[in-house]
């Protein structure tokens, strides 16, 4: 049970030695915050003001001792990439390049949460306060030590010359070796990004054109755009010679979506079982529907049948010559008939499938070509 903490007489210093995290001093920290205390901590940027989010009086002590309005969100420091999950339902592909360029490091990244609003957050590359945050086991807030308008601090000495006495402990890592704030950039869509802080990365090395965005469209996205997913990374890895877990490292994103889809359905029964037969699991597949949004942002936009391209030109025409069917006589949907039609389908979506590859990567490597001269 915590307990509202009364102010500090005096910070206490818990120095921790960087080489070997003495395992006391972390749990001691981590405890602190978890109970509604103020903890600096020492990041790879600057240092923070470490607070459980969870508990409006610690919040409400942060703001007075920083001096900033209530109406300000605090990002959120994470000790592990999958922790992102803890507060968004989908990572946009930009996003999730960004997290594999830059994390651990000094890039904080805003996305949509599933609590209807934005979420700041970071995976710093600092052993000793992911130590505190895993061990804290709650969402850590963790803003630079400094009051308004003044330069962050950037080792203990600087955080107790600001707060000793307003805060409850200072961890002691020595000092921050980059020294500067992290950049922090806002992705919403499928790769729209806007630079809300310049900071320790160059906004230069945030650059949307280094993914490739490919799309598949069909009606309910439970059973032939899945299907041609699966097919995609197949062919595609294949053909790169890497492995379908490489695909977003090179630099390429697959996804599906449909026109009268409803979100977070499974795939169907019929095409799970159908793809289990060419060695692919589409358990974690989660149906989203088809916005402007996705087909603004698509490199590559291909559908099953002149239904669909005729549904997208009604959405978003602009998208229109991003859009080509799969199959000149388009892909049927099994929906509701037995294994084998889908089967069948499935057969069809991947003998269709060898010119889009080839398209695919001609296009990416015009476009890397282009870049370098």
């Amino acid at each position: 049970m915590t307990t509202k903490r009364t102010k500090p007489s005096k910070t206490k210093i818990l120095k921790i030695s960087r080489k070997s995290p003495e395992s006391e001093l972390i749990k001691e920290a981590a405890e602190l915050i978890r109970e509604g205390g103020i903890v600096a901590i020492p990041t790879e940027t600057v240092y923070g003001l470490a607070v459980n989010r969870d508990l409006p009086e610690a919040v409400e002590r942060l703001n007075i001792i920083k001096e900033r309005s209530a109406e300000k969100h605090y990002t959120i420091h994470i000790a592990s990439p999958n922790a992102v999950y803890l507060y968004v339902n989908r990572i946009p592909p930009l996003a999730r390049h960004f997290e594999k360029k830059f994390w651990p490091g000094p890039l904080t990244i805003v996305l949509d949460s599933h609590e209807g609003v934005t979420v700041g957050l970071r995976f710093p590359k600092d052993n000793i306060a992911c130590a505190i945050i895993e061990e804290a086991k709650v969402p850590v807030i963790a803003p630079s030590a400094n009051p308004a308008d003044l330069p962050p601090a950037t080792d203990a000495k600087e955080v107790l010359k600001y707060f000793d006495e307003k805060i409850d402990a200072v961890v002691d890592g020595g000092k921050s070796p980059i020294g500067i704030a992290s950049t922090v950039v806002q992705v919403t869509g499928l790769r729209k990004m806007k630079i809300l802080r310049q900071g320790a990365i160059p906004t230069s090395e945030l650059d949307p054109s280094e993914i490739t965005i490919i799309l598949f469209v069909c009606t309910g996205n439970l059973c032939r755009s899945p299907m041609a997913e699966a097919f995609l990374r197949m062919q595609l890895s294949s053909a790169l010679k890497t492995s379908i877990k490489e695909l977003e490292n090179e630099g390429y994103y697959i996804l599906s979506a449909g026109t009268a889809a409803t979100e977070n359905m499974s795939a169907s029964e019929n095409a799970f079982q159908t793809m289990l037969e060419y060695g692919y699991d589409l358990s974690s597949h989660r149906s989203r529907h088809l916005t402007p949004q996705m087909l603004e942002d698509a490199d590559f936009i291909i559908v099953m049948g002149d239904y669909h391209k005729k549904y997208i030109e009604t959405l978003s025409p602009a998208s229109l010559p991003k859009v080509e069917l799969l199959h000149p006589q388009g892909i049927e949907d099994p929906i509701g008939q037995p294994v084998e039609v889908y089967r069948n389908v499935a057969e069809k979506i991947n003998a269709s499938l060898k010119p889009i590859v080839e398209k695919i990567i001609e296009a990416r490597t015009t476009r890397f070509s282009k870049t370098k001269t």
